[in-house]
């Protein structure tokens, strides 16, 4: 992947992140983490590299297994995209800076989408 498709991408996922802590959506919540996990793990590894701090996010106040009603719900879609959209965000604003070394300075290929998203 080149590091232009890879902030291209990540610009994308910001947006939309963005849009759901705006207006929280289960579906549309869950394909943002998908493709969102995709990309991050595309270019710096697997989930479990990242802090444990991460594992945290999202958590409620009420006691494990609790069933969250409505608000509840949104309270932690909202959490959650704030805590992944500090994530790509920190991640955007080092590649845009610095590079990385398993992202490309060459343009993509046209067979190359980037994985994530159209």
């Amino acid at each position: 992947m080149s590091r232009q498709r890879f902030l291209e991408l990540t610009d994308q996922l910001i947006a939309q992140g963005d849009q759901l802590v705006a207006d929280p959506d289960w579906n549309l919540f869950r394909l943002w983490l998908l493709n969102s996990d995709e990309l991050l793990e595309r270019v710096w590894g697997r989930m479990d590299r990242y802090h444990l701090a991460w594992l945290n996010v999202g958590r409620d106040s009420a006691p494990p297994g609790s069933e969250l009603d409505e608000e509840g719900n949104r309270r932690f879609m909202k959490e959650v995209s704030r805590g992944k959209l500090a994530v790509l965000r920190t991640m955007r604003e080092a590649v845009a800076r610095q590079g990385w070394t398993l992202l490309s300075d060459d343009e993509p290929e046209e067979n190359d989408t980037g994985g994530t998203q159209p």
